[in-house]
């Protein structure tokens, strides 16, 4: 895993997981400080900030949180999803 992102944008579309190796879900966008993550299906999304993600191998997202911590992270589904490319 790459610990620094350079383009953000090849991100878009990958596969997230958690600190434990558990899948989260997808990339659906990025901003400035956040990616933007929805589950299988979209049921759950979240918005979780640059700074907790471990790193990118070209394939898929590491982040630097277990599953269970997400929780904190979760948001409406209209919340901003829309907005961000």
């Amino acid at each position: 895993m790459s610990p620094e992102i350079y383009d953000w944008e090849a991100t878009l579309h990958k596969l997230v997981t958690s600190s434990e190796g558990d899948l989260v879900g997808n990339v659906d966008a990025v901003d400035d400080t956040n990616v933007l993550v929805s589950t299988e299906g979209a049921r759950t999304h979240y918005r979780i900030p640059k700074h907790l993600v471990e790193g990118f191998d070209g394939h898929s997202v590491s982040l630097k949180v277990q599953k269970r911590e997400l929780e904190r992270f979760k948001e409406d589904q209209g919340e901003g999803f829309g907005k961000v490319k």
